[in-house]
């Protein structure tokens, strides 16, 4: 499907609509963009604007609310288009690094850490899938469940129930983060990119990890609404790292 051709002020918007829908978890209206962004134009102009971007199917409107939230669309076109690097903060790093070394030196296994790690500093649910020198698939490693149950978006029963079933029974998790494997930087599946049921409400930002003793997949699965720039920045490090101590 091709992507609708946005202006700048579009784009603009959008990515407020995204980054402040990240921060919040409410639906987004005009004037709190206008205020937050110190935006100079009115806010008919940014409704006009934000109604341009729901025919486009980039925006939804819940019915409940006056304000808009973005559609997987939105959050893919945000991802390939709009999204701005974030690099890890240098005390964020400073401390993976402390944890890491304290963790090797006890000589107990960077697999099991890397997960801890990553679940820990992403809050999000982290997964690790490791194969064989034969190719074969090993066990799924994983932490962090209370992370992703704590989100809003599983906060009812069917959700978290789907949730709940979705982890007890990880096949297509595996299947999700085998796609990965071979991935020379980290990127990003959203929604109904990873698959039906529980997935769709869910996306998975993933690297493939490749050394001389080690050939597998490394990420994290959260809401559509997740801080994509930061996660990618993170699950990258920490891949980068496992793949050294491996």
């Amino acid at each position: 499907m091709p992507r609708p051709y946005l202006d700048e002020r579009l784009k603009r918007i959008l990515k407020f609509v995204v980054e402040s829908h990240v921060l919040t978890s409410e639906p987004v209206g005009s004037q709190y963009v206008r205020v937050a962004y110190h935006l100079s134009i009115s806010p008919a102009t940014i409704r006009g604007a934000m109604k341009r971007l729901e025919e486009e199917g980039l925006l939804d409107h819940p019915h409940t609310s006056a304000g808009r939230v973005p559609t997987e669309s939105g959050y893919r076109y945000y991802v390939d288009r709009l999204m701005e690097p974030e690099p890890i903060p240098p005390a964020t790093r400073r401390a993976l690094d402390r944890e890491i070394t304290a963790w090797s030196a006890t000589g107990n296994d960077v697999q099991d850490l890397a997960v801890e790690l990553l679940a820990k500093s992403s809050r999000q649910f982290a997964m690790l899938a490791v194969h064989s020198s034969a190719g074969a698939q090993e066990r799924l490693r994983f932490g962090g469940a209370e992370n992703i149950a704590a989100q809003p978006e599983f906060q009812t029963a069917d959700r978290l129930r789907a949730l709940v079933s979705l982890l007890a029974r990880p096949a297509p998790l595996t299947r999700a983060l085998d796609t990965f494997t071979d991935s020379g930087s980290a990127r990003i599946t959203i929604g109904r990119e990873l698959g039906e049921g529980a997935m769709e409400a869910c996306s998975l930002v993933g690297t493939g990890i490749a050394s001389v003793h080690l050939r597998g997949s490394l990420g994290v699965l959260g809401p559509v609404r997740m801080p994509y720039p930061r996660l990618l920045s993170l699950v990258s490090y920490v891949g980068a790292r496992l793949a050294e101590l491996a």
